[in-house]
């Protein structure tokens, strides 16, 4: 079976913008968001963060829905091609 292509953008979470409301983490298909805290314990403020950036599929459906506009789509340098980066 062959690995999934990476995603060609992935989200950059703006933590000074980030509310931690989750709209985002539950609106990701893949699962690859989730809301951390500063605190180990899981007190005091949250933020969104993007734990697992391989299973990322760049659907950008967190951008879109971010009430906050914590959230923007940047381009993914390791999704080029091999053989665009050997000439």
């Amino acid at each position: 079976m062959n690995a999934p292509h990476p995603a060609k953008a992935l989200p950059a979470i703006d933590p000074a913008r980030c509310t931690g409301c989750g709209r985002c983490v539950g609106l990701c298909p893949p699962q690859v968001l989730w809301l951390e805290t500063a605190d180990p314990r899981g007190w005091g403020p949250k933020h969104a963060v993007l734990h697992d950036a391989p299973g990322c599929t760049g659907c950008a459906l967190c951008a879109v829905h971010c009430p906050f506009d914590a959230i923007q789509m940047v381009r993914n340098c390791s999704a080029r091609p091999a053989a665009e980066g050997s000439r």
